[in-house]
């Protein structure tokens, strides 16, 4: 968890720049298998970290989220767009505010070739005071 974060720290500070997706993305750079996509409580923060890793293309552009389960829905929060590069965590960061228990999740969401997609992260859930 702790290199995830030195990961994420590095990320956020040299990653935010908006930019566009490199063209042609390859084939080779599968959702399922190249996407990783993760939620954490630190502190008072709820963190999105995403990213593509091993993939052939140098950078990829995406939009990542931290979302709140609603009654009927999820809420988004800090929606980040931009270009990123392989290898490295995209993060974005939610202020969780109060003492109630609230569930959250991260989203990315991009498109590879034709094919739009998005996936989730499993949801935590955490009292944030």
């Amino acid at each position: 968890m702790k290199t995830i974060l030195v990961t994420a720290a590095i990320a956020a500070a040299t990653l935010f720049a908006p930019g566009s997706a490199a063209a042609g993305v390859q084939a080779t750079c599968d959702p399922d298998k190249h996407v990783n996509i993760h939620v954490q409580k630190r502190g008072n923060f709820i963190d999105g970290l995403g990213g593509f890793f091993n993939c052939d293309q140098k950078t990829t552009g995406f939009t990542i989220m931290v979302q709140e389960k609603t009654t009927l829905s999820w809420k988004d929060h800090v929606v980040r767009s931009g270009v990123w590069k392989t290898n490295q965590y995209a993060v974005t960061t939610y202020t969780c505010n109060g003492s109630k228990t609230k569930k959250y999740r991260a989203l990315i969401k991009s498109g590879i070739g034709n094919h739009a997609w998005i996936k989730t992260s499993s949801s935590i859930t955490v009292a944030c005071g």
